[in-house]
């Protein structure tokens, strides 16, 4: 009495799994199999794995062997492919904020994003700018998309919003200083004084003045209060007072 047929075995079905997901048999699936002879064949697996286009990402290719007691055995062969296609998650996305003209809109100051992914440990965080002009030439809005992407290129985006602000007015750094003149002299600035400004985002701002004239003791003299504005590009302005007194001596 001889034994040579080998066992019939039945393989589970080709399979697309998440990387996240179990590929143990008792996850997806065990083979099976039936003898002529032996009621209780042995069913062992055996795995090869080739890497896939990314490192999340393989293929399985699980022998299943059937053996009979006689030592007589069939395979078959089951195909499992992991999959990575879900993006990161991202955890936390740079609040929108308002910030000076003279202030950095680098993320150190304006505000970093984070993100996780189900498989991948170190998903990586960029973001691009789009930039729309505001009202005057040093205030603008920035649109920031922040993407996070794992190993595998799926990829979310959020949006943080960055508003850049012109608030501050120019500081006059020199006030023409009050002065008393003769009632022949001119009161033009060029022979009574000027004063200059700096300002923290516009370059040259613009320093103008206006004159209020209350009469003296006598026809020749007079008072003049010199208001001096130094003015940006975005209209923020600070004034300072020089009091010329002209006098008939």
């Amino acid at each position: 009495v001889e034994d040579t047929t080998p066992p019939s075995v039945d393989c589970p079905g080709d399979i697309t799994l998440e990387c996240t997901d179990n590929t143990n048999p008792d996850a997806i699936g065990f083979a099976s199999a039936t003898d002529n002879c032996d009621p209780d064949p042995v069913v062992t697996y055996n795995d090869s794995v080739a890497p896939g286009a990314c490192p999340q990402e393989s293929t399985i290719s699980r022998t299943w062997t059937a053996t009979d007691a006689c030592g007589n055995s069939s395979t078959c062969l089951q195909t499992i492919t992991v999959d990575d296609s879900t993006p990161p998650t991202i955890t936390e996305c740079a609040a929108n904020i308002t910030i000076e003209c003279d202030e950095s809109t680098d993320p150190s100051n304006t505000g970093l994003s984070s993100a996780t992914d189900n498989c991948d440990l170190a998903p990586v965080v960029t973001y691009s700018d789009a930039t729309v002009a505001g009202g005057c030439p040093q205030e603008y809005t920035i649109t920031r998309t922040w993407t996070a992407t794992d190993a595998c290129g799926n990829g979310t985006n959020c949006t943080q919003v960055i508003t850049v602000d012109d608030s501050t007015p120019p500081t006059i750094t020199t006030c023409a200083a009050n002065i008393t003149i003769e009632c022949d002299e001119s009161t033009d600035p060029s022979n009574t004084g000027l004063s200059s400004a700096t300002d923290n985002c516009d370059t040259a701002p613009v320093v103008t003045y206006s004159d209020a004239t209350v009469a003296g003791g006598c026809p020749q003299e007079y008072t003049i209060t010199r208001t001096w504005t130094a003015t940006d590009a975005c209209g923020n302005g600070t004034n300072c007072t020089q009091v010329i007194t002209v006098d008939d001596s």
